[in-house]
C-alpha cells in the first residue's frame, strides 16, 4: 500500500492518536461499550441506563458497577492504555474500532524497526478543499510536540514560537500548547497563520510547510474527516 493508504504510528503516536479521536469526535457511546473489555478485559463492559440518563461501568476487580460520564469512561480508557499498553494485536484491533478502519501490528519502515501500528487510513483521492474548517473549529491547543517547538527554534522562526506556550522542567520545554496570543497566557480565536484567498471563500496555511504536526496528520482517516466536519472529498 502507498503512504496514502496507511499510516505507520509507533506506540506512544498511536495512544496520542486516539486521545485526539475521543476529544475530536462527537458522542461515541457505542464505540466505548465495544472497546471497553477490549481495553480492561473479559467481564468488564458498559451499560447505558436511560431511564436515570446515566452510564454504569463494570471495572476489573470490583463487585459493584460506577456510574460514569462519557468523558470519565474516555479518561479511564486512555489511563489504562498509557499504563498498561496492550499488547500490539490487542491494541490494532482497538485502534481498527476507533478509527473504523483495518490496523494491524508492524514495524517502522524506517532502519532500526520501532515497533507499532499500521493503519489503513483510506485516504487515496482524497482532496483539501481549502475550507479551513479545520483550523478554525477544531480543538488543536494541545496538538504542539515538542519536536514542532525544536523545530521552530532550530529555523530560528520566532515569530511562531511567540505564539508557543510552553511548559518547562529545569529550563527543559517539556509540553506545549498553540496558539497562545503573544505576552498573554490567553488562546487566540483562530490559528494566527490562515489566511483567506483573495476573492475565494477558501484559505491558505502560511506556514504550510513547518506547520505543526497534527496539522500535517490531520485529517487522520476518512472516517476522521467526516466525524470533525471536514468538507474534503
Amino acid at each position: 500500500m502507498s503512504e496514502k493508504e496507511r499510516q505507520f504510528y509507533t506506540i506512544d503516536e498511536t495512544l496520542e492518536a486516539v486521545r485526539i479521536a475521543f476529544a475530536q469526535y462527537p458522542s461515541q457511546l457505542n464505540l466505548l461499550r465495544v472497546i471497553w473489555p477490549m481495553v480492561f478485559g473479559d467481564g468488564t463492559y458498559i451499560s447505558p441506563d436511560n431511564r436515570r440518563g446515566t452510564v454504569w461501568a463494570k471495572f476489573p476487580g470490583k463487585a459493584k458497577l460506577i456510574p460514569s460520564g462519557e468523558d470519565d469512561l474516555k479518561q479511564h480508557i486512555m489511563d489504562q492504555l498509557n499504563r498498561w499498553p496492550p499488547a500490539a494485536n490487542r491494541l490494532a484491533g482497538i485502534c481498527s474500532r476507533i478509527f473504523g478502519v483495518p490496523a494491524a501490528p508492524g514495524n517502522s519502515p524506517e532502519p532500526g524497526a520501532v515497533p507499532g501500528i499500521w493503519i489503513d487510513i483510506d485516504m487515496t483521492g482524497f482532496v483539501c478543499l481549502q475550507c479551513g474548517h479545520c483550523c478554525r473549529t477544531l480543538n488543536y491547543r494541545d496538538g504542539c510536540s515538542v519536536s514542532d517547538y525544536q523545530r521552530w527554534q532550530d529555523l530560528g522562526r520566532e515569530d511562531i514560537l511567540a505564539w508557543v506556550g510552553t511548559i518547562r522542567e529545569k529550563g527543559r520545554v517539556t509540553a506545549c500548547r498553540i496558539w497562545m496570543l503573544p505576552g498573554t497566557n490567553q488562546f487566540a480565536g483562530e490559528c494566527p497563520w490562515l489566511k483567506p484567498m483573495s476573492g475565494r471563500q477558501h484559505y491558505v496555511c502560511s506556514i504550510h510547510d513547518i506547520r505543526p504536526t497534527i496539522c500535517r496528520q490531520y485529517p487522520g482517516s476518512r472516517k476522521h474527516a467526516r466525524l470533525t466536519g471536514c468538507r474534503g472529498v
